[in-house]
This record gives structure tokens, sequence and C-alpha cells, in this order.
């Protein structure tokens, strides 16, 4: 091969490999960048995901320390109002309730009238907080039992028997998967053999 022929035959070479390069592209060319959009966009949502999960658990985190750091009712209201749709919101409910509960029922036989309204209050307070959870799907079921349980032990110090026998009655359905359950039926049991004796006993708290 003289001199001259080899710079000829090596630009038909590469006129060659343009030829081909333009073949295979016309042909497999929108493959390549839909293969190469989909890497991006599974990239993208990789490390988008990544990136959100890391920053749900952080949040988390807060929410529990939040919870945690919330002793008094009012403090739980509000944590449950700022969080609402978490888990934490929920707990938070359930025991502010609870919280109100036993405030009310220990201030319930004062003779003091201020006193005794502000027992009411939180006791009415209390059964409209676990009416606000009985239904949350996000709720276990010994929560849900102890919640009815406890809206019940309400109803039945306000005198409202009926009310206190349906709340009663809902927990103690659940007595085969929690303990609030088999509570609720000796409550619903006491209730129904002696609503007498219990109206003429808290009315004495008048």
């Amino acid at each position: 091969m003289t001199t001259q022929e080899q710079p000829h035959n090596q630009l038909v070479q590469v006129d060659s490999m343009r030829m081909s390069f333009a073949d295979f592209a016309e042909v497999h060319g929108k493959k390549i960048i839909v293969a190469a959009i989909s890497l991006i966009l599974l990239s993208t949502i990789y490390f988008t995901v990544t990136y959100i999960s890391k920053n749900a658990i952080e949040e988390e985190s807060k929410r529990w320390a939040g919870l945690g750091a919330s002793q008094q009712s009012a403090a739980l209201q509000e944590f449950a109002k700022n969080n609402s749709g978490t888990s934490q919101a929920l707990i938070a409910r359930v025991e502010a309730a609870r919280v109100l509960l036993a405030q009310g029922m220990t201030l319930f036989a004062s003779t003091n009238l201020e006193i005794k309204k502000e027992a009411t209050n939180n006791i009415e307070k209390a059964i409209e907080l676990y009416d606000l959870v009985i239904n949350d799907p996000l709720l276990n079921l010994e929560l849900k039992a102890q919640s009815l349980l406890n809206a019940g032990k309400g109803h039945e110090a306000l005198r409202h028997f009926d009310k206190a026998k349906d709340c009663y009655t809902q927990a103690s359905l659940l007595a085969d998967k929690t303990g609030a359950g088999v509570l609720a039926v000796k409550y619903l049991k006491n209730l129904q053999d002696n609503q007498v004796d219990l109206a003429t006993f808290y009315k004495n708290f008048d």
C-alpha cells in the first residue's frame, strides 16, 4: 500500500464508522434516549425518597420527644392540635382526656361550687376528647377499649346512664382482645344491677 493510499483508507474507515453510528442511532436512538431519561428519573426519585424518608424519621423523633415533654392536659391538647393527623397527636388526646377525667373525678366530691363546676367541666371535656379518638383508625384496640371505658365512667359520674351503658357495651365487645374490655364488662354489669343506688350516690354530689 502506497503512502497516498493510507490516508484515503483511513478516511474511508472513519466515514464507514460514521455511517454505522448513524444507522445505529437511527434504529436505536429513541430507545437510548428513553433509557437515559428513565435512568435520570429513577435516580431523582431514589434520592428524593431517601431525603424525604430521612426527614420523616427526624420529624417523627421530634414529635415523640415533644409528646414526652407534655404533661398537662392543656399542653397535650395544644400538641395534638399542632401535630394533627399523626399517631403522636392521637396519643396526646387520649392522655389529655385521661388527665382531665382524673382531675374531674378527684374534685367531683367537693362542696365548693366553683371547684364542683370545674370538676364537671373537666369530665365533660374528657368525654369530648374520647369521642374524638374512639373511631380513629390509628387507635389500637387496647386504647380504644380504654377510651370507651373511661368515657363511660365520665357519663356515669354525670348520671348519663344510657350513654355510660353504651360506652361500656362497646368496650365489652373487645373483651376477648383487651384488658380494658374485660373491665368494661364488670362496669356494665354493676351499672345495670345498681343503677338506682348509683343515681342516689352521684346525686349526693350535686
